[in-house]
């Protein structure tokens, strides 16, 4: 079934690639399909994302925006990967339980900033104009969801 549905998203590609190999001047078809074939094997699907729109923007294709850059949900402490943004942006979260905090770091570890630090349950809020790479963590007792969103 897997490699049904694999193939079928080959042959679609294929399809495709006869389309966009006009518009991509600097990669041939071959070089196009050796990195799809790289790309498709990628197991987490947000770095398989992150490959898929590198080579649409290779390819001089216009990637669509979508205001939600990640979304987290847990209990308790954690890590979470790194997401890079190119706009201004916003943390958005809810808690439940009696204390919830959220730090910002640089893709370097430099800990930002302390961007929520609550005790009790509730929604907030913090904003940033700043581009580049960076990643959160929580410390938390209770249950949280957390959006990352492109702020227009």
């Amino acid at each position: 079934m897997k490699r049904k549905v694999l193939l079928s998203i080959f042959i679609i590609i294929f399809i495709l690639l006869s389309l966009v190999a006009i518009l991509a001047k600097d990669l041939s078809k071959e070089e196009i399909v050796n990195e799809l074939k790289k790309i498709v094997i990628i197991a987490n699907k947000d770095i398989r994302l992150e490959k898929y729109d590198i080579l649409a923007e290779k390819l001089g294709l216009k990637i669509a925006e979508d205001p939600i850059i990640k979304e987290y949900s847990g209990n308790g402490a954690q890590t979470m990967r790194p997401f890079t943004v190119k706009t201004a942006w916003e943390i958005q979260w809810d808690a439940k339980g009696d204390i919830f905090q959220i730090y910002l770091f640089d893709k370097d570890g430099n800990m930002l900033n302390v961007v929520a630090n609550q005790q009790g349950s509730g929604e907030g809020s913090f904003y940033s104009p700043k581009k580049g790479t960076f990643y959160i963590s929580t410390n938390a007792m209770g249950t949280w969801e957390i959006k990352i969103v492109v702020v227009e």
